[in-house]
């Protein structure tokens, strides 16, 4: 059992005996669900953590499954030079420059595209660097229009349609949650990472992240490490949702939103308060301030 004291305003995750209790030196957060709830902006609150963290020398940087388009309004607002994941782990940047990209082939596309072809649930979206295309113009995506702040650009049938753009990431939409675990399944079988997701802005769409087999945000996240020439022992990742358990499973301190369902909890050495009290900021701010608590582990 751990004497690692408990960093306050956190409780124990299941994994808190295995923590080390190392300073975090770079600080990854999932974006919806952790840096922001069911408003597009972070709070007041979360902010200025952030920046707190920041004048403590640590470096912090977000993780997401967004497109850069679809995060730029929450970027200007924490001023972050990052280095950031962006597409579920398809890419990496800092200081406004990509560092590192994981690409769909082809084939690849061509066997998305098929999927969301043959089932009237799901309409998918690809994306390049900037933007976004689509395989059909569908109403019932337009929450997640409203979320990213655009349309979709064009209307791809094949991969041919795009040329010689490069297409960082594919996003499923599925109008009927309870198919979800057949998209995962569809795309698995083609090979690619699958990783389903949410936000708490659009509550009746359920995603599901399609990346290249070596694209996810854990991979994403140690790359960025080494960018920083920071040890993951040294890394912490903050996150709820499915799609952020490969960051959690490699970070030095792993820290779930109190509103993760128990398969992402499982794989946390701390838990923070749910995203609607602002958790992020606490466990930024316990980061921080170290561990000022002997509390013993249950």
């Amino acid at each position: 059992m751990t004497d690692t004291a408990i960093p306050a305003g956190l409780t124990p995750g299941p994994r808190f005996d295995h923590w080390s209790g190392r300073a975090a030196r770079y600080v990854v957060c999932d974006v919806d669900g952790t840096l922001v709830g069911p408003h597009p902006l972070a709070t007041d609150e979360v902010v200025a953590a952030v920046r707190r963290a920041r004048e403590a020398g640590v470096t912090v940087g977000y993780a997401t499954g967004r497109m850069r388009d679809g995060v730029r309004a929450l970027h200007t607002q924490l001023e972050l030079p990052g280095p950031h994941v962006l597409h579920n782990g398809a890419e990496v940047r800092a200081e406004g420059t990509t560092v590192a990209a994981w690409t769909l082939s082809p084939t690849q596309i061509d066997g998305l595209l098929a999927i969301a072809s043959v089932r009237t649930v799901v309409y998918v979206e690809l994306y390049p660097a900037a933007g976004f295309m689509a395989s059909a113009h569908d109403e019932r995506a337009r929450p997640h229009w409203e979320l990213l702040g655009s349309e979709p650009t064009r209307i791809i049938r094949r991969a041919r349609d795009l040329g010689d753009e490069p297409v960082l990431k594919a996003t499923f939409a599925v109008f009927d949650p309870s198919q979800a675990g057949t998209i995962v399944e569809a795309v698995e079988a083609l090979g690619m990472n699958a990783g389903p997701a949410g936000s708490p802005r659009t509550p009746g769409l359920v995603y599901v992240n399609a990346t290249h087999p070596e694209a996810d945000k854990g991979r994403a996240v140690a790359h960025a490490a080494r960018h920083l020439g920071v040890d993951l022992a040294d890394v912490a990742a903050i996150g709820d949702a499915d799609n952020d358990r490969s960051m959690l499973e490699i970070a030095g301190t792993a820290i779930a939103m109190g509103q993760a369902p128990d398969e992402v909890r499982a794989l946390a050495h701390l838990i923070a308060p749910d995203v609607a009290e602002d958790g992020v900021a606490v466990a930024l701010d316990a980061l921080v301030a170290g561990q000022p608590s002997e509390v013993a582990s249950p």
